[in-house]
């Protein structure tokens, strides 16, 4: 048995012991069920690690455990290792530490001249030669090596994903975008009279979305680093956000003011008036 599903395990006796559902857990994170059962299963590449620390500490909220504690649980079990192992490890590392800083202690008391000639030995001029070295170094790859190019990704739904990992293919869903390419993915239908919001999302770091457009159509995608994504709607459009800090809106060609943090989970409307908050978000796509 691995680390990781005996961590989702606990994570799953816990909640059980206390005789909470799935579905209370969602009501009171807004985590997608599928999302949880898979937790549950010891299966945390379902979506990027920055969000699935969010959703851990939620989970972990939920079902009155300590959220440090846990985040440290998951991070030990992600390394394979135990908690109680990590901690005795982090023990060890620090008596190290101190024992080496009191031996250098020690020895610059019976030794005080080693440290003027050690002090003596310093190159400045090696030191700016290094420096150099390195921004040039710099200069070449983002210049040379790595240049801004258009290209056009696919990204899967998060049940393509899963899927994926059991062997089993299927043509994605969404095609993301940058701003210079014309393709739309499937719900970027043509942009006709009917449709007066046109709302782009610019993803400034990974980022996941469930969407409902005009209370209709529903979705989920992610989106990666400087990938942009055009939604069209006649009235107004739903999100759910995973890493709302690593996203902008553009409204009818007009960026909009959105405070969303790294790693957070935000629930917004956005219509004809722009950006609207609230702490509930109507279900987009459990069924």
């Amino acid at each position: 048995m691995t680390t990781l599903i005996k961590f989702a395990e606990e994570l799953k006796l816990k909640r059980e012991s206390l005789g909470i559902s799935v579905n209370e857990i969602y009501e009171k994170t807004r985590i997608d069920k599928k999302y949880i059962e898979e937790m549950e299963k010891g299966n945390f590449a379902i979506m990027p690690d920055v969000y699935m620390r969010a959703f851990i500490r939620k989970y972990a909220d939920a079902i009155n455990c300590n959220v440090e504690e846990t985040i440290k649980r998951y991070e030990a079990a992600c390394k394979g290792e135990n908690f109680e192992e990590t901690e005795v490890n982090e023990v060890n590392k620090n008596s190290k530490i101190n024992n080496s800083q009191i031996g250098d202690i020690d020895n610059f008391v019976e030794n005080p001249n080693n440290n003027e000639k050690d002090e003596k030995k310093f190159n400045p001029i090696l030191a700016l030669i290094f420096a150099l070295i390195i921004i040039i170094a710099g200069i070449i790859y983002f210049t040379v090596l790595n240049p801004n190019t258009v290209e056009i990704i696919v990204e899967p739904k998060v049940e393509d994903i899963i899927k994926q990992q059991n062997g089993i293919k299927e043509i994605p869903r969404f095609e993301v975008v940058t701003n210079e390419d014309e393709t739309k993915s499937s719900l970027d239908v043509t942009n006709s009279k009917k449709d007066s919001l046109s709302l782009i999302i610019n993803a400034l770091d990974s980022s996941w979305f469930r969407i409902q457009i005009d209370n209709t159509k529903k979705d989920e995608f992610i989106l990666a680093p400087k990938r942009s994504k055009t939604l069209f709607a006649k009235s107004q459009i739903d999100l759910l956000i995973g890493n709302a800090g690593g996203i902008e809106f553009i409204l009818n060609g007009k960026k909009l003011e959105f405070d969303g943090k790294k790693g957070e989970i935000r629930n917004v409307i956005v219509d004809l008036q722009g950006i609207h908050y609230s702490k509930t978000q109507q279900d987009l796509g459990n069924e």
